[in-house]
């Protein structure tokens, strides 16, 4: 008695087909990788431009001084610009945290001249214009460094406008232009 009707694979066909899979993973890794990178930098402009349009609200709402900055502890603004950032708002000299964000640590935030020199801190008074220090703009980029092409995104409050700009930033993420 013979047994011709078996069917399956054979240890060859199965070798090619893992093979296959191997080499179309190799191929799409670099770009998967590239994706995550990109979707980092967006997803930290993202929730900057938040941060500042929350500030910039409850100032206005509030009729009261609103800022967003740098926190080490999620309370109280730091000096120097790090991944983390809150947006506090100030009527009758009593402080509130109204957001804390962190971004990812994947990305580089670098913060322009103006903001440097006022100690990374954008102020929104309660008619809804933006300050940064004694100049009326400042802009802090965002960047991945190993991502080729648009690596950063530049956030910027100038004269209560918030937006959002592409560029192409070196591998060491450069300080943005202030606007």
């Amino acid at each position: 008695m013979t047994k011709s009707g078996e069917r399956g694979f054979t240890v060859i066909e199965l070798m090619v087909t893992v093979a296959i899979i191997a080499i179309i993973a190799a191929i799409a890794a670099p770009s998967f990788t590239n994706l995550i990178r990109s979707n980092r930098v967006t997803s930290a402009g993202n929730e900057l431009v938040a941060l500042l349009q929350i500030a910039r609200s409850e100032a206005i709402s509030n009729r009261a001084t609103a800022t967003v900055c740098p926190s080490a502890d999620g309370n109280t603004c730091a000096a120097a610009a790090g991944n983390r950032w809150i947006a506090i708002v100030t009527k009758n000299g009593a402080p509130t945290v109204l957001r804390d964000s962190t971004l990812s640590s994947g990305v580089t935030v670098t913060p322009s001249t103006n903001l440097s020199v006022a100690n990374n801190v954008f102020t929104f008074s309660p008619n809804g214009f933006s300050a940064v220090g004694t100049n009326v703009s400042g802009t802090v980029g965002i960047c991945v460094g190993a991502l080729s092409g648009q690596n950063d995104i530049d956030v910027s409050a100038s004269v209560g406008r918030i937006s959002t700009a592409r560029r192409a930033a070196t591998s060491g993420c450069g300080a943005p232009a202030d606007n």
